[in-house]
């Protein structure tokens, strides 16, 4: 897990920059580290952080090309605190398999 202060890192990507902001506070409010962006071409060219995870929300479809982080796609139906367990869940499964690589190496 990439980390910031301890911190997961998510990347939210967000074509309604209002329901990105509401996504970004219940994930920053869970304590993770969160980078916004409109679209990922936004993301192109500047210092985003190695995400852990990848939220895409609305209509940004456009997969992130060569990440080893989990991508999420967002539903209409998932509220902003559904979000954030499911990626408590897949930040607690990523640790959990490198944990368990490390002990057989």
């Amino acid at each position: 897990m990439n980390s910031l202060n301890g911190a997961a890192r998510v990347l939210l990507i967000a074509d309604d920059r209002e329901t990105g902001a509401q996504y970004s506070d219940a994930l920053a409010t869970g304590g993770y580290a969160v980078t916004q962006a409109d679209s990922f071409v936004e993301t192109l060219g500047t210092p985003v952080p190695d995400p852990d995870v990848i939220v895409l929300c609305d209509l940004a479809v456009v997969a992130y090309p060569a990440q080893q982080a989990q991508v999420i796609r967002v539903s209409a139906e998932m509220t902003p605190a559904a979000l954030v367990a499911e990626v408590h869940r897949r930040v607690a499964l990523r640790a959990t398999l490198y944990a368990t690589m490390a002990q057989a190496t």
